[in-house]
């Protein structure tokens, strides 16, 4: 069975967040779980706090849309060029940041760089930015040059409203089907252009945790009491709209991701009780 244990999904952000939805996730903490691709972030626009130190992240790219993001954990991962902070110079809010033990922080002038790059910095690597040092920072931070695809980047969010339509094809559309002109037909009378009222855009819906590339509640619960945790009410996420079932493989797939990651959770003894009930099915007839 294929499986991607290096990407952070939907269905796991959900698992651990008990979120409803991705909107609905203003805090996430996936510490240590050898996580490389963390793209699913551009999807959590209410994201505050983020904890995903001692991963293997290569990029901060993913952060640019998290406009509330205040306080951002992300050392010992695999980020190699401090250009990487460009990402986060949109993000206002941003007053905690720790990206200490990165390749792109072994350099001689890197605290210095990293404040005059993101100012509004109040903790650098869990150290107290003062005001004196943030004007230090100022005169003697270096310059850095910003990557490539910067701009591209933070124009992003800016190129689509929220029901991902260009905001200038729904312009064009609304003024296309906006009233026409009167018309003197041949015997002098006026005839008046019927009015034709634009077409709203299209709504977007929001994926479901029960969409099939998700856990359903009875397998998310499932998994939990098999490991000693809660189960999650009824009632907080699910909803009312139909959804395909989930083909096995899929299935199979989500569900060993979220084992993977709840199982880091349990101490030596509660591991030793999944492992034995490990052998118990392993070793039982089919």
């Amino acid at each position: 069975m294929e499986y991607e244990e290096e990407k952070l999904t939907e269905g796991l952000v959900l698992a651990r967040t008990r979120a409803v939805d991705l909107d609905g996730v203003t805090k996430l903490n996936f510490w240590g779980s050898e996580i490389s691709d963390i793209s699913v972030v551009r999807s959590m626009p209410n994201l505050e706090v983020c904890s995903v130190s001692v991963n293997s992240i290569s990029t901060l790219k993913d952060f640019a849309r998290c406009k509330q993001l205040t306080e951002l954990y992300i050392r010992k991962n695999k980020i190699e060029n401090l250009s990487e902070i460009h990402y986060l110079k949109n993000l206002t809010r941003l007053r905690n940041l720790w990206l200490a033990d990165n390749p792109c922080a072994e350099g001689k002038n890197y605290r210095a760089t990293v404040l005059r790059t993101l100012p509004n910095l109040q903790k650098l690597d869990n150290v107290v930015v003062s005001e004196e040092e943030r004007k230090e920072a100022e005169e003697n931070g270096d310059q850095l040059p910003p990557p490539e695809d910067l701009e591209e980047v933070l124009n992003d969010e800016e190129q689509f409203t929220e029901n991902g339509r260009d905001q200038e094809e729904i312009e064009n559309e609304t003024n296309e089907n906006a009233t026409g002109e009167d018309k003197q037909t041949d015997d002098g009378t006026v005839k008046k252009t019927p009015e034709t009222k634009p077409k709203p855009p299209p709504v977007k819906p929001k994926q479901s945790l029960l969409d099939p590339v998700t856990l359903s509640w009875e397998e998310t619960n499932k998994i939990r009491e098999e490991l000693g945790l809660k189960p999650l009410p009824f009632e907080k996420i699910t909803t009312s709209k139909p959804v395909q079932k989930p083909t096995e493989k899929s299935r199979n797939a989500h569900v060993l991701q979220a084992v993977l990651i709840l199982i880091r959770e349990l101490d030596k003894d509660s591991l030793e009780i999944v492992n034995s009930a490990t052998q118990k099915m392993l070793h039982s007839d089919p």
